[in-house]
């Protein structure tokens, strides 16, 4: 195909690429789905947890009155947080919300069906409280007690439950309920506290962000009604994941605007073209679109942080077009002969970075699945690009390189003291092997969190006022069935309680009494029917009488029902919603949360040794351990992505000493780098050995084209190497801007390896080996 025809057919396609793209393409910027691993059972758990779980889709808003208010305000706080209520609960993405001291309507209206197993699920310990509960001189406080609730705000919903349980039993065993709700601050007892459920997954930001500005657009209505005279604060998991998706917004347009426009002005620096700079983008362009529609094509969305990293590629493949367009400058070769001549070494060059990205891959992280992806399809379509298009665009572009100084000296100075140079470097070698084992690892993944103190400080405050139940760390409770993992969650539950009593923890939420294990059921009916004797119903009536409360409405003592409390049932209900928090997915049998409020977590742990399938399972805890985990395996592919860069240089080479000096620059770098970090105390993550491995990749690339030096002319190879690591520099060092941790660690690592693996070569490839 003609030069003429090649140029027509990569202007006709690239429209069309990106047409497709933008039809093709979906963008998110869920941290979670980037971020954590789902190799195994308790990363796939936390990975809907933090997706989806009740609740982290729970937002806490707290009313407060204006500094200038009355002191007596109750009243107009109370009246404001109801319409407040009222006016959230007709908004999309709502599930339902409402006052947190008090339970949602759903709770109430369930517990009436609770009523007539009352004999089956009145206690956790029926034998222990039966003696407390079936007391017959107990009776007469029993029934003024019922007296009261009858004649309290509560007795239309104590009278339909009383009909069928006289005794309240089926209340018992809810008592734990009530208790929570009156756990509450000032503001929460005042109504200024509520709960809003949201439908929404945590982390779809979008959705989150539409929701939250109802929120506010809401409370601003009716506080300008009420004249002003009210703030709203909120708190919980999708507050978060608002502020994290608009940094990550922000830092992917900031990184890929500052690494375009330092690759484009290195570019004009070194050549001096506007009509070579345009041609060398839309290259650039074809590579980046080809790199997104691939990923998205092999998985169902992009994350954000795969465009932002994949932005740096700019500086990656831009390197082989530019080696092309320096040689053929400097030597006077046509565009088409420049590229013949090294094409060897492009190809090996290319190859050994895609290893290097493939490694990234195989880390454990999911997000850097996408970004391999994405960098073999661009780093294949530069190259491709580059080899049969890139001749035929510069076919009447005059080119004329700058020549940047410093190079041609460092060469010559490393040629005239190698001998001295070499001794320095092996006594840097030899000390850096010894500081290595001061190497400190991070083992704190919040320390990779992003800093958003004012949105953690306004958290805490507004926690404050609720009742502390932790989402992030709970008991589990894992079993192959349903019945066995509804005993062992009711022991977990006995066991809980003594360890609140012991002041261990403050408060649970557990799935008794709303499921029950049928072995409970049977257990509380046995102790009913051995307690409820005929004098024990006699007593009753007296005690009935006595309180002035009608016998014959309420004097009949039902027998046991004779249907358990099926959990298929009560799942089919609205009980389900209740609990769905806690009901957890796995890939196989039954598991189970009990939520926590504060606690001791060592004390906690020990207390629940020698309960089958329990354990106490943190959030943080696993994010720790997935730190640990991605950190083995960074260094695990750091050293298998060196071995096959290796091995693919030796059987292109065939010489082993050839492969290992083409090699020992960049190791050389890694090593100094990660001595440095030993000496100054730096915290090292698995980000940090991601990084190296990258920088590994690139300096790879500048060992095989010094070695090779197929233009015989050293100081011309170098400043080809030399312009690669200046747009290598542009692009990762764009990384530097942003406030996920990810990038700035990145830019670190990668733009100190191939600095370092940069002034390397000419000291550690002599000209003998061209």
């Amino acid at each position: 195909m003609s030069f003429v025809w090649r140029k027509r057919w990569f202007l006709m396609l690239l429209p069309l690429l990106l047409a497709l793209t933008v039809w093709q393409i979906r963008v998110e910027s869920d941290l979670n789905a980037f971020f954590t691993a789902t190799d195994d059972e308790d990363s796939r758990l936390l990975s809907g947890l933090l997706q989806s779980g009740e609740l982290s889709r729970r937002y806490l808003l707290v009313v407060e009155a204006n500094a200038d208010k009355p002191d007596d305000h109750t009243n107009m706080l109370a009246n404001f947080s109801a319409q407040l209520v009222q006016g959230l609960a007709k908004l999309d993405g709502v599930e339902q919300v409402w006052p947190a001291n008090q339970p949602p309507r759903d709770w109430i209206d369930a517990v009436t069906t609770y009523a007539p197993y009352h004999a089956r699920l009145f206690s956790l310990n029926p034998a222990q409280d039966g003696v407390t509960l079936f007391d017959p001189l107990r009776l007469l406080a029993q029934a003024e007690g019922l007296k009261q609730a009858l004649l309290s705000p509560q007795g239309g919903f104590v009278k339909t439950i009383a009909k069928q349980d006289p005794l309240l039993l089926s209340l018992n065993g809810f008592k734990g309920l009530q208790a929570q709700f009156a756990q509450q601050s000032p503001i929460s007892a005042a109504g200024g506290a509520i709960i809003l459920q949201s439908q929404p997954p945590a982390l779809d930001s979008a959705a989150h962000q539409q929701l939250q500005s109802a929120i506010h657009a809401t409370f601003d209505a009716l506080n300008a009604n009420a004249g002003g005279g009210f703030h709203l604060a909120m708190a919980g998991v999708p507050v978060f994941s608002v502020a994290a998706h608009s940094e990550i917004s922000r830092d992917v347009t900031l990184v890929s605007v500052v690494s375009s426009v330092g690759v484009v002005l290195v570019f004009l620096l070194l050549f001096r073209s506007f009509i070579a700079l345009h041609w060398i983008m839309m290259i650039q362009a074809a590579a980046f679109l080809v790199g997104t529609l691939a990923t998205s094509l092999a998985f169902e969305s992009v994350h954000s942080l795969t465009l932002a990293l994949g932005a740096s590629l700019i500086g990656i493949c831009v390197d082989y077009p530019m080696h092309v367009m320096i040689h053929s400058a400097k030597h006077r070769h046509t565009p088409l002969a420049a590229v013949q001549l090294l094409w060897p070494s492009l190809f090996m060059g290319g190859l050994t970075t895609v290893v290097g990205y493939i490694a990234l891959g195989l880390t454990g992280f999911p997000g850097f699945e996408q970004i391999a992806v994405f960098a073999l399809f661009s780093i294949a379509t530069s190259l491709a690009l580059t080899r049969w298009v890139l001749p035929a665009l510069l076919v009447n572009v005059s080119m004329q390189v700058a020549h940047l100084p410093g190079i041609a000296g460092w060469v010559a100075f490393c040629g005239r003291r190698r001998k001295l140079l070499l001794s320095v470097f092996a006594a840097a070698v030899v000390l850096s092997l010894l500081v290595l084992p001061q190497l400190r690892w991070m083992d704190d993944m919040q320390k990779l969190a992003m800093d958003m103190d004012f949105i953690k400080q306004q958290d805490q405050a507004v926690r404050a006022h609720f009742s502390s139940i932790e989402p992030g760390r709970f008991v589990l409770i894992q079993a192959d069935d349903f019945e066995t993992a509804l005993q062992r969650s009711e022991a977990a539950e006995r066991r809980l309680q003594q360890l609140k009593q012991a002041g261990v923890l403050s408060e649970y939420h557990g799935l008794f009494p709303w499921l029950v294990s049928q072995a409970l059921q049977a257990e509380n009916m046995q102790t009913y029917q051995q307690d409820i004797t005929p004098q024990f119903r006699q007593a009753w009536l007296d005690a009935l009488t006595a309180a002035g409360l009608s016998t014959e409405k309420l004097g009949t003592l039902l027998p046991a029902s004779s249907q358990p409390l099926n959990p298929e049932t009560v799942l089919a209900s609205s009980v389900r919603h209740i609990l769905s928090g806690q009901l957890l997915q796995g890939q196989q049998g039954v598991s189970f949360a009990i939520w926590l409020g504060d606690h001791d977590a060592v004390k906690l742990s020990e207390g629940l040794q020698g309960l089958a399938g329990t354990r106490y399972f943190s959030q943080k805890d696993q994010l720790d351990h997935l730190a640990a985990q991605y950190r083995d395996r960074s260094l695990r592919m750091l050293a298998i992505g060196i071995g096959i860069m290796a091995l693919l240089i030796w059987l292109q080479q065939r010489n082993l000493r050839r492969m290992l000096l083409t090699l020992v620059p960049a190791l050389a770098a890694v090593l100094f780098i990660f001595a440095t970090w030993a000496v100054i105390g730096e915290e090292i993550s698995f980000l940090h050995v991601i990084g190296l491995l990258l920088a590994i990749s690139l300096c790879v690339d500048y060992g095989i084209f010094f070695m090779d030096n197929r233009g015989r002319d050293s100081n011309v190879t170098y400043h080809a190497i030399a312009s690669s690591t200046l747009t290598t520099l542009a692009s990762f060092g764009a990384l530097g801007l942003g406030k996920t941790p990810t990038l700035p660690i990145l830019a670190l690592s990668v733009s100190l390896g191939v600095t370092v693996g940069f002034l390397l070569c000419p000291l550690l490839i002599p000209k003998t080996t061209k």
